[in-house]
């Protein structure tokens, strides 16, 4: 996809990202008070507030822009794409937007369906609507059938011809949905808009208090308009929003050069709440390769004819799995004659069967191939079925999985084998190795705390010798599919939580115990199989192989680009440090916030007007969230060191206490500079003490939540903070020294004596010392 086609892409959400970084309460109220300056005629500083106002606006506007564009990078790289047939008989691949009416699309299995379409052509074609329907059943459709956009092609292939464009269709509105910007916001996207919220409901009270309080004191209408805007810039934490956001998007970023590809902008805080993790067995925890290690024939049943019999299988089923190129990568070693052909019904997770008619010279024969356990209960003959009971005890114990070849006793091709009888002909036997890291993978989420839950269709015996390899808790016992049929409506969620280890189970199934893990908490499903897609779906957070069916891909919140599961750990801690980071940020906003909110309350209380003004507001930000925002940043994407887990508190539950205790004690700190300034500083609507202050609580506040949410301070990051306060002292020195600078941003001259200057450090490190107490508490807990 080149530049072009991200701007078109990423354009019809420029307009909503502008609007909502415009029209903010805050926004409108300082826009007010420019507009009320101009009246009154205090037309420099209505002039120097509008550029800041109109400036900060620019800012939030191109880092909100720049994080979608950020994703939409991302997004690129797993962007739906189809087989166009071209009228010379030529296939290309296109892009879904690319899709025109009248188009012809190849279909094959694990492909979703991208527009609403007639079958022009169908080889044992079925498809699964639950994405549409929410009917997880599994139906075939015939040539001149119509499709719907969305639907899941979960056995055999065909061509469609397009009715409609992709846009238009229920798949791409599925899609947008799943591969969110600021839509379906995450819980600390929720709590920052909480805080916002709250805020501004409490700086409209605050305004209503100003105005009356002006108009009994008799103040100028200058003073209250000031007031007005200094509060409005204090109170509300603006800024707090798209910085998260932005980090959200710098965060998938930096996932996608270690090979995780994030397709939602809260996949990196979602990474790091897992609770339950759901996986299949092949393809997570074993590589997607399979190879025949053995094959057995049965009693007299020549072993040619059982290669005959699969290699007409493959050719005439179209199927396409792992399992059947692998045997079909085994039988070309040896010479095999294939039968004719008459009919077809390609293998589906839903039966765990695929079948064929041939015509076998005297006659016609059914040869079915699948799961064993399908075939078991329906074997005629005694002798069989001890033989195919004791082949599976020996190879499931050792982790193998086993492909069956059985003759049907019936007339046709049949979906259901509930009353046919069948006769084994012989078995595949499969090896495939653990994933390379797999073990200390396990181990780590496991340490974490997270439930793993291994969701397989495999035998039961396969799937729990693996899982025990791995030390995966709670290995012991098994639930089946069939198992799980008998349980009731009532008693679903209790058994499913006793158990970790599910085998034989079907597509639906997956969906039930997903539903009935994320009552528990967060749930995360792995998968690369269209019998994955629905349950992916229905998790909290879908985690999708690269090399997956496509649907899986377009219904993951994070894809694996190296196809291995070894690689999410690392990205978990990842994760945990850039919550780490958004922490931070957080609380040193909010804190800011609170800090006026407060200050505000207790002068108010006292007496006093509030000494300082807009623009004076702008310098504070820049200095307690600007400057330091961007050592919050480089943390996020360079960590210093590894956090340490432990079993997070909501968002606000573990950032607010501190926030508040320490924004009081700021509060009071302030309201005591303000008491012990100079007199000309304490009826000034300019108080550079004040201004001083709230600048130095808020890089101590700093300096004590990164101790607070980090656990500790390292050397490297004592390191940068020194840095950036050098930076910062140095910076106000010659603000200080700017006859320009002090002018635009109303800062009142003369300056302080040293002696007023001193008596305001001693304040400051006296209630600085009050934090650091309260920092200590926090940090024992």
């Amino acid at each position: 996809m080149n530049k072009f086609q991200i701007y078109k892409r990423v354009l019809p959400s420029i307009g909503p990202i502008i609007f909502r970084n415009i029209f903010l309460l805050s926004n409108a109220i300082i826009s007010l008070v420019v507009v009320l300056l101009f009246i009154f005629g205090n037309n420099q500083a209505a002039l120097f507030l509008g550029i800041v106002v109109i400036l900060n606006m620019l800012i939030t506007i191109v880092q909100d822009i720049q994080a979608r564009f950020i994703l939409e990078n991302l997004q690129m790289l797993t962007a739906l794409r189809v087989a166009r047939l071209n009228k010379d008989g030529t296939e290309e691949i296109i892009l879904a937007e690319e899709i025109l009416k009248g188009d012809k699309l190849g279909l094959k299995l694990g492909d979703q369906v991208p527009c609403n379409g007639v079958l022009f052509k169908a080889n044992n074609l079925e498809i699964s609507e639950a994405l549409i329907t929410g009917e997880s059943d599994s139906f075939s459709k015939k040539e001149g059938e119509k499709i719907s956009a969305g639907a899941i092609i979960t056995s055999g292939s065909g061509i469609l011809i397009v009715e409609g464009i992709f846009r238009e269709s229920r798949i791409s509105k599925i899609t947008e949905d799943v591969k969110k910007y600021a839509l379906n916001p995450s819980s600390i996207q929720r709590a920052t808009n909480k805080v916002i919220q709250y805020t501004g409901y409490i700086l409209i009270l605050i305004i209503i208090f100003v105005v009356i309080r002006g108009l009994i004191v008799h103040e100028s209408r200058i003073d209250i308009v000031n007031n007005i805007g200094s509060l409005a810039s204090t109170i509300i934490p603006q800024g707090l929003l798209v910085f998260v956001t932005l980090l959200f998007a710098i965060g998938a970023s930096s996932f996608s050069r270690r090979g995780i590809l994030f397709q939602e902008i809260n996949a990196t805080e979602n990474l790091g709440r897992i609770k339950n993790l759901c996986m299949d067995k092949t393809g997570t925890l074993t590589d997607n390769i399979l190879v025949v290690e053995d094959m057995y024939a049965f009693d007299s049943v020549p072993k040619e004819r059982i290669d005959s019999l699969m290699s007409s299988y493959i050719r005439g089923s179209g199927d396409s799995s792992q399992t059947i190129l692998s045997v079909k990568n085994y039988l070309k070693k040896y010479k095999v004659e294939e039968k004719k052909i008459l009919n077809a019904l390609s293998f589906s997770s839903w039966r765990q069967y695929g079948a064929i008619e041939v015509n076998n010279g005297d006659g016609t024969e059914v040869v079915l191939v699948g799961t064993p356990e399908v075939f078991l209960s329906q074997l005629s003959n005694k002798e069989e079925q001890n033989w195919l009971k004791d082949l599976l005890k020996k190879y499931s114990h050792t982790g193998k999985r086993i492909l069956c070849v059985a003759r049907g006793e019936m007339a046709d091709l049949q979906k259901d084998l509930s009353e046919s009888k069948l006769s084994i002909l012989g078995i595949f036997v499969f090896g495939n190795t653990l994933r390379k890291g797999i073990e200390n993978s396990i181990k780590f989420f496991q340490d974490r705390g997270v439930k793993i839950r291994i969701l397989s269709g495999d035998n039961p015996d396969t799937v729990q010798a693996v899982a025990m390899s791995l030390g995966i808790n709670n290995s012991e016992t098994v639930a089946t599919g069939a198992m799980i049929k008998k349980w009731d409506e009532t008693n679903f969620n209790k058994n499913a939580h006793s158990y970790t280890i599910f085998a034989q189970i079907l597509p639906e199934q997956k969906v039930q115990l997903v539903e009935a893990f994320k009552k528990d908490g967060f749930t995360a499903m792995v998968g690369d199989g269209v019998n994955d897609a629905l349950a992916m779906k229905k998790a909290d957070i879908g985690i999708a192989m690269f090399d997956g069916v496509p649907v899986t891909r377009q219904l993951a919140g994070v894809v694996l680009m190296n196809n291995s599961f070894s690689d999410l750990p690392e990205a978990v801690e990842l994760a945990d440090n850039f919550i780490r980071s958004i922490e931070i940020s957080a609380g040193v906003y909010i804190n800011q916030s609170l800090l006026g909110l407060f200050f505000f309350i207790i002068i108010s209380f006292m007496g006093f007007a509030y000494p300082l003004m807009p623009l004076n507001i702008t310098v504070i930000n820049y200095f307690t969230v600007g400057f330091i925002g961007v050592v919050i940043t480089y943390w996020a994407f360079r960590p210093t060191q590894k956090i340490i887990f432990s079993n997070r508190k909501p968002f606000l539950s573990r950032v607010m206490p501190l926030v508040i205790s320490c924004a009081v004690i700021e509060a009071i700190g302030a309201a005591v500079i303000l008491v012990l300034s100079p007199d000309y500083l304490k009826t000034s609507t300019s108080n550079t003490l004040v201004l001083l202050s709230f600048i130095v609580f808020g890089f101590l506040f700093f300096i004590m939540a990164t101790s607070v949410y980090s656990d500790k301070l390292i050397k490297k990051q004592k390191l940068h903070i020194f840095l950036i306060g050098i930076f910062e002292i140095i910076l106000l020195i010659l603000m200080s020294k700017s006859t320009l600078l002090t002018n635009f941003f109303d800062i009142t001259t003369p300056y302080p004596s040293l002696g007023y200057i001193s008596k305001t450090f001693i304040v400051i490190f006296i209630f600085g010392s009050i934090q650091y107490l309260i920092v200590k508490k926090y940090l024992r807990k």
